[in-house]
């Protein structure tokens, strides 16, 4: 099964106005798990290295400046969040609809699960494993290079070859020195960020399609769900089973793997390829499962409502919140 439309797509417009405060988390999305779920409704966001707590609005978190700008000659430097702002008014609608008892079908499953693909493919964090990636690959061919002074000057000559006169003072020496000290940072352009992010969506989006999807709903008895700056997380149904080599690196195609998808503080979903499918009320246990899963793959910063929403203690009893902050502030 694919989508039925494409979620996104870039359009050549006239230039307006940049706006610079880019979501990374849909503001749509973080409004689920506030107290009301209004535009200004407040939510808590928690720090994970400090163990602090703030009240917060989801305009305020879950974003960086200028996320999604482009640019490139003939595009509008906004083309980007313009087109996620149009999706994102359908997701909106998706993730309403879902939360009043609709089926997960359709219009409504096309635009939760492309909510889904982006908000696991798109984070400052993972763009920053990208850049660590691309430069370890740089380093070494630089390392190559400079391997001895002649491949060095055979690089040089090449560049001359091609037009490209070097710069500055490009002996040996200096070019080892200055590689040897590490008083660099290597980094990927932003356009090539985003155009990985899609490449990812791509290949992404065919297996949660292909997943059955057991809905969650949570109540007052179980307490909510939680979010974080990665909500969408990919994990081994049995780890232990799985080779120690493996372990850490379950893929989206692979059979005995398990989506999770805090949709709401209302809303929980799990993705498997021969699970159960529906929509059935969620134990106080399976909340806090699913909380415990989202706070450990977050980054840096997790959400809720309040903070009475359940976590799996160290020796599997429940917990709420307040034992968590305790806990991390220590």
């Amino acid at each position: 099964m694919k989508p039925s439309k494409p979620p996104v797509c870039l359009r050549v417009t006239e230039p307006t106005m940049p706006a610079h405060n880019h979501h990374f988390l849909s503001q749509c999305y973080l409004r689920g798990f506030t107290d009301n779920g209004s535009k200004k409704s407040k939510l808590i966001g928690i720090d994970r290295q400090t163990g602090k707590s703030f009240p917060t609005t989801p305009r305020n978190v879950g974003s960086l400046r200028d996320f999604n700008r482009i640019e490139a000659e003939g595009i509008d430097p906004d083309a980007l969040e313009n087109s996620l702002s149009e999706f994102e008014t359908g997701a909106a609608l998706g993730l309403r609809a879902l939360a009043e008892g609709a089926k997960f079908e359709g219009e409504v499953l096309d635009n939760v699960l492309t909510l889904a693909g982006l908000l696991h493919v798109r984070s400052p964090a993972r763009r920053e494993q990208w850049r660590k990636f691309q430069a370890s690959i740089a380093e070494r061919i630089m390392d190559l290079t400079l391997a001895t002074p002649e491949r060095w000057e055979s690089q040089l000559r090449q560049m001359r070859e091609a037009g490209q006169e070097p710069k500055g003072d490009t002996s040996y020496e200096t070019a080892k020195k200055f590689f040897d000290s590490k008083a660099y940072t290597i980094d990927v352009a932003r356009e090539h960020h985003i155009r990985m992010e899609f490449v990812s969506l791509d290949a992404v989006m065919p297996f949660l399609m292909e997943r059955r999807w057991l809905l969650l709903e949570a109540t007052a008895d179980t307490g909510p769900f939680v979010t974080s700056d990665h909500p969408v997380n990919l994990s081994w149904k049995e780890p232990e089973s799985v080779p120690l080599f493996y372990r850490d690196h379950p893929g989206h195609g692979m059979k005995e793997t398990r989506v999770w998808f805090p949709v709401s503080k209302n809303l929980g979903m799990i993705g498997e390829f021969d699970g159960r499918e529906g929509r059935h009320p969620a134990t106080k246990q399976t909340v806090a499962a699913m909380n415990s899963m989202t706070i450990s793959f977050s980054q840096r910063q997790f959400y809720a409502p309040n903070l009475g929403f359940p976590i799996v203690g160290p020796s599997g009893e429940i917990r709420d919140g307040r034992h968590l902050l305790n806990a991390l502030r220590r």
